[in-house]
């Protein structure tokens, strides 16, 4: 049938979704939407240690899952026993053991998926919740998006105060600082330790920022440019640290991962030419895994050209070399 004109049609979407200022937010909503107090999850060992901490507010019991170096894990036998299972999508990837793990849990899954710019929807008829979180792929100062295929709780999601604002003051601090000089490296840096305290002492459920939600529309209408220069850089990571890299396959690269024997030093050394690599993620206190002690982030965004990539990695390799 042929028609024109009035307002504009919407199919629907059979499921839910919302925003929320961070990854933790997001977790503390779908805990509350699973009414997952008081149960007993399954994670995997190689993990950030803001998840547990979150956990821990709604006294739900863990235990974990082995993650080997190739970033591949296998459930245990007495999965049935759980009442959700959690996944990260680890640099934002779909790995093999992921859709295993899929398939063969038929409770409730929650989808870490802080690496990419959509959380990952799973095909699945067993409730399912994932989530991201923009801030740790973008300049976003707050914002996550979540997903599921089950309704979300009608919780009181409120602003967080000072939060972003000090965040935000602390990213203009470090632009000016980089691009011009002025100003000092403790000032912008004491402004995201106080802005991140913010966010460990508040244990709401949290709406972003205005500026984030209108920071989010710039970043996605760059986001194909921004996701060809991503894939660009991580080839050459990937080229380049050849013996090194962790590899991955991902719609959208945040991080390259290289897994190094001497990677305290070379962090050490990176810093001595103003290279600051993050590690996801340090050894949590109670739990031991294959990972935390030889990975070592390198960023990918438009903030670097391939020049800078060729440059970090033959920084890198100078340092593994004088370690050898």
């Amino acid at each position: 049938m042929f028609y024109m004109g009035g307002e504009q049609e919407l199919a629907k979407w059979n499921g839910y979704q919302n925003i929320t200022n961070s990854g933790r937010s997001s977790l503390r909503l779908i805990i509350e939407s699973a009414q997952l107090q008081n149960k007993r999850v399954l994670l995997p060992d190689f993990l950030c240690e803001v998840i547990i901490d979150v956990l821990r507010e709604y006294q739900v019991s863990y235990d974990f899952y082995k993650v080997n170096k190739s970033l591949q894990f296998e459930l245990p036998s007495n999965i049935g026993q759980y009442s959700c299972l959690y996944l990260i999508k680890y640099f934002g990837e779909v790995s093999k053991s992921f859709v295993n793990a899929v398939s063969k849990f038929n409770k409730c899954i929650i989808v870490d998926d802080v690496f990419s710019p959509y959380p990952h929807t799973l095909d699945s008829p067993q409730s399912w919740y994932s989530f991201n979180s923009l801030r740790k792929i973008s300049a976003l100062a707050d914002f996550s998006m979540l997903y599921s295929n089950r309704p979300l709780s009608a919780v009181n999601i409120v602003h967080l105060p000072g939060f972003s604002e000090v965040k935000y003051q602390a990213k203009q601090c470090k632009y000016e600082y980089l691009s011009t000089g002025q100003g000092e490296e403790n000032t912008y840096l004491s402004l995201f330790t106080q802005g991140e305290s913010c966010l460990v002492d508040n244990k709401g459920i949290y709406f972003p920022s205005t500026r984030s939600i209108s920071e989010s529309i710039s970043f996605y209408r760059k986001l194909d440019k921004e996701q060809v220069l991503r894939r660009k850089n991580y080839e050459i990571v990937s080229n380049e640290l050849a013996d090194f890299i962790l590899p991955i396959s991902s719609e959208y690269y945040s991080f390259a991962p290289v897994l190094l024997a001497n990677r305290d030093e070379v962090k050490k050394g990176l810093t001595l030419h103003n290279v600051y690599l993050a590690i996801h993620w340090p050894e949590i206190y109670d739990v031991g895994n294959q990972l935390s002690d030889f990975i070592l982030s390198i960023p990918l965004d438009s903030r670097y050209s391939e020049d800078d990539m060729y440059k970090v990695c033959d920084l890198i390799l100078s340092l593994i070399n004088r370690q050898l």
